[in-house]
């Protein structure tokens, strides 16, 4: 009965042990959405799918316009092309992103899924291929792939993810469990314990293998010829390499485990390996079970052979790598038990050996679990994708040579302003600096305040000091009654600040929303870290010091990238930053650093820019604003101050028929191309393509 009890255990956590990995991939590679949308983009430019997308574009493309049917294969070579394009990288993701988290959290106003403006891309380049027959398509088409409304589908949905991270925790710890249980019923020492983890550790390998076998051979049955076949077969090609991989460390650990406990079926002698030989070409000595498992895993291999020749010589190749890494490690395994016993009697301790080997694979355990099943830092930097250009400055090598004031910036009013932003009561941007630096802003137009946890958090509060300006200006941005009513919501009337005093980046009152500076700023760090060939711009309305903000970027380590202009000397090159590693530039549009800090540059001497308050379109104008006639930079401010309808407003204020006759217009009154084009809701409308027309360059390509 003992035996009997221990097999039945063995078995329930040889099972929680295969959900618990399943569960933990699901946990790190599907629920969360950075990840997710990244591989949304790599499944994107899979050749299949861009083919079908590509196709889908061009029937819409043509329903636009029936006279391009004479070129339909040039209409579809194109289409194909840009869906697969690096460029189209920051559209997708920015798009798979909010949808993922819609499903995940439940949020009943599900976005569509677009690969949105796509269709503008495809028709920009047909019109440079084939002017006089795309001329009837229209400018601002949408191509919308699939529309998910309200259903009962997003509650599944959520009820999954919920009992997915939840499994990936549970499951895995009910493994090492049950496993101590079926050890400690068949005998009480570690070398059990050690061959009973080993055991299943092999076992979770050979079920990830068969996984993976059974898997490649249903992908090749799929037809490719629909978008749904080819988005399951990319997603199945996106994933494989990771169980392979996954596959491979557990039949490691449970050799490990099988040769810690002791264990002799891995054949050692000439003998034993001619033993095995046999049973492998001599079916009447293996069992039935054996001799079905054997001929189903041959049967298979055939099959695969015949219609995945390439994929076969893979497995092959990575089961010949499986067999090199045991039979290496089983020499070190025998190696290092040698030395462990040796130590043993010369330091006359006792049974220490098999211990330190089970727990070395207990902790592989934990740690594998660990690993799968940790949820993933929100905003990890993201590594430059397919086609990315190790020449190019700011995504085009055409402004390498380009001085940095003779370059236009895609750039952002109230940087910090998000809308998916935890507390911002009225987001300006769709998403935060990290987001938007994906994307390619890379001009930041920020407030930064002091600011203390208050004594009802999560909100903080300015300073005592700074409180009564902040809401004063508050309410000249917002208007006396949207503050009110806005504090009225956040029970905020009242707060106390009680926290240590750190700086933020807040729209005046921090109780509207903040951003603690320094986790960002080490945030920002690591991205252009990830991106050495950009240059990127920070101007911030300044309450905090140039001392404390001295201290943040030394703090997170980005003193030695600040670059030190001399007026009245020409600025250098994009390359020429890069080169250097000088290629932060640090504006403070109150308090200058002077001659102790001067790469705090005063925006009132390098700094020349448009007015800012506008309430309509016919309200803009490009007369001199703040800033010195002769400054070297030039800003232009291109938003509408309505802020019951700031997003209908950059739909219009944001598009090419507004956007690019402001930009020429300023260009020419004032005789300097506009550097920083700051926008609200920079994702709506045609803020990169404007920027790269007043740049003379194609679309943008090398940020992500």
């Amino acid at each position: 009965m003992r035996v009997i009890a221990a097999r039945i255990l063995f078995v329930l956590g040889t099972g929680c042990l295969v959900l618990g990995l399943f569960a933990g991939l699901l946990n790190r590679e599907v629920i969360d959405s950075e990840r997710f949308a990244r591989h949304v983009d790599s499944v994107r430019q899979d050749p299949e799918v861009a083919r079908v997308v590509g196709l889908a574009v061009s029937d819409r493309l043509l329903d636009a316009a029936p006279d391009l049917v004479a070129l339909r294969p040039l209409v579809e070579s194109v289409s194909s092309s840009v869906i697969s394009s690096p460029a189209a990288g920051p559209v997708v993701r920015s798009a798979a992103v909010p949808l993922h988290r819609a499903f995940t959290t439940g949020d009943t106003a599900l976005p569509v899924l677009r690969i949105a403006d796509i269709g503008a891309v495809a028709i920009a380049a047909l019109k440079t291929i084939a002017p006089d027959a795309a001329a009837k398509l229209p400018d601002d088409m949408d191509v919308t792939l699939s529309q998910i409304g309200a259903s009962g589908f997003d509650k599944q949905i959520v009820s999954t993810v919920h009992w997915v991270r939840i499994t990936a925790w549970l499951q895995p710890m009910l493994a090492v469990l049950l496993l101590l249980g079926s050890a400690l019923l068949r005998e009480k020492t570690w070398a059990q314990i050690s061959r009973t983890f080993g055991r299943a550790f092999m076992w979770l390998g050979g079920i990830i293998v068969g996984v993976i076998l059974g898997a490649t051979l249903a992908s090749v049955l799929i037809p490719t010829d629909d978008i749904k076949g080819a988005l399951t077969v990319a997603a199945w090609h996106e994933i494989d390499g990771r169980l392979w991989i996954i596959a491979a460390l557990a039949l490691v650990v449970g050799l490990i485990g099988h040769a810690m406990g002791g264990i002799r079926s891995i054949p050692t002698t000439q003998q034993e390996w001619i033993d095995l030989g046999h049973w492998l070409i001599r079916p009447r000595r293996a069992t039935r079970t054996a001799l079905a498992a054997r001929g189903s895993l041959i049967a298979i291999i055939g099959i695969l052979t015949v219609l995945r020749p390439l994929a076969v010589l893979a497995i092959i190749g990575s089961a010949a790598g499986l067999a090199l890494i045991g039979w290496g490690g089983r020499d070190l395994i025998v190696a290092g038990l040698s030395w462990l016993r040796s130590a043993e009697r010369k330091l006359h301790l006792e049974k220490v050996t098999i211990p330190l080997a089970a727990l070395a694979v207990v902790s592989l355990v934990i740690g594998s679990v660990a690993y799968l099943a940790w949820p993933k830092a929100r905003d990890m930097a993201i590594v430059a994708a397919k086609g990315y250009d190790p020449k190019a400055c700011n995504g085009h090598r055409e402004l390498c040579d380009r001085r940095y004031n003779d370059v236009a910036y895609p750039s952002t009013h109230n940087s910090m302003s998000a809308a998916d932003g935890n507390g911002w009561f009225i987001g300006e941007q769709p998403t935060g600096v990290m987001g938007q630096l994906r994307d390619g802003v890379r001009v930041f137009l920020v407030d930064s305040w002091y600011g203390q946890m208050s004594d009802r958090p999560p909100t903080v509060a300015n300073t005592q000091a700074s409180r009564a300006d902040a809401f004063a200006a508050a309410e000249r941005t917002y208007g006396k009654d949207v503050v009110r009513s806005a504090l009225r919501v956040r029970d905020s009337f009242d707060l106390e600040p009680v926290g240590a005093v750190k700086p933020y980046l807040c729209h005046e009152l921090c109780e509207l929303g903040s951003t603690e500076w320094l986790p960002l700023m080490v945030r920002v760090k690591e991205w252009m870290r990830d991106h050495p060939r950009e240059v990127i711009t920070f101007m911030v309305q300044d309450k905090v010091t140039p001392e404390d903000v001295e201290t943040l970027l030394k703090s997170a380590g980005m003193y030695d990238m600040l670059y030190t202009p001399t007026l009245g000397q020409p600025w250098p090159t994009l390359g020429e930053m890069i080169d250097s590693g000088k290629r932060l530039v640090w504006i403070h549009e109150n308090t200058g650093g002077g001659t102790v800090r001067p790469w705090v540059l005063p925006s009132d001497i390098w700094v020349q820019e448009t007015p800012y308050e506008f309430k309509k379109v016919a309200d803009f104008n490009c007369r001199p604003n703040r800033g010195a006639a002769d400054a070297p930079l030039f800003l232009i401010n291109h938003w509408l101050g309505n802020f019951a309808s700031r997003i209908r407003d950059a739909h219009t204020v944001n598009s090419s028929a507004v956007l690019g006759p402001r930009l020429a217009k300023c260009r020419t009154e004032r005789g300097q191309i506009p550097n920083f084009v700051a926008v609200d809701n920079y994702a709506i409308g045609d803020l990169f393509t404007e920027v790269d027309k007043l740049n003379g360059v194609g679309g943008f390509d090398g940020g992500n």
